[in-house]
């Protein structure tokens, strides 16, 4: 017989305290990539200003790498299965769209029917692919 006070959880309580866990971790991520953002633009100030010597602008761009790697890796030890295949996707849709846009824009550069390829613009623009192909593998629309 069933214990009815036997505190484990269940698959669905489990699943949903794992999801939970994965999203406050994604924002604590997202909140400390705004920090140094921040950081690392006034440490760019400073440099352009001579406060800051040349090797810290070095030491600090390794610093952020080696930070966002241990994150990367940490997050695909968390993520599942199913969310995993949507990041894929869409990282897949989003180099597609970059391998197409980039030297289309580059041709109609050269033969004079459009101006220069922005690397920004491109760069905005293939984030923008991704997060649209995310959120519509999120809403099943495959």
């Amino acid at each position: 017989m069933t214990n009815m006070n036997d505190s484990a959880m269940t698959g669905e309580a489990r699943l949903k305290a794992r999801r939970n866990r994965l999203w406050a971790f994604s924002g604590m991520g997202f909140l400390i990539a705004i920090i140094v953002g921040l950081a690392t633009g006034f440490a760019g100030d400073l440099y352009e200003d001579g406060s800051l010597p040349a090797w810290s602008i070095y030491a600090i761009w390794a610093l952020v790498v080696a930070a966002f790697t241990w994150f990367t890796i940490s997050y695909f030890r968390r993520v599942d299965e199913l969310d995993l295949m949507d990041n894929m996707w869409a990282t897949l849709i989003a180099f597609y769209f970059y391998v197409v846009a980039m030297p289309s824009w580059y041709m109609f550069d050269i033969i004079g029917l459009a101006g220069t390829p922005q690397d920004k613009v491109i760069y905005l623009a293939t984030l923008a692919v991704m997060f649209i192909a995310y959120g519509a593998r999120k809403l099943g629309l495959r």
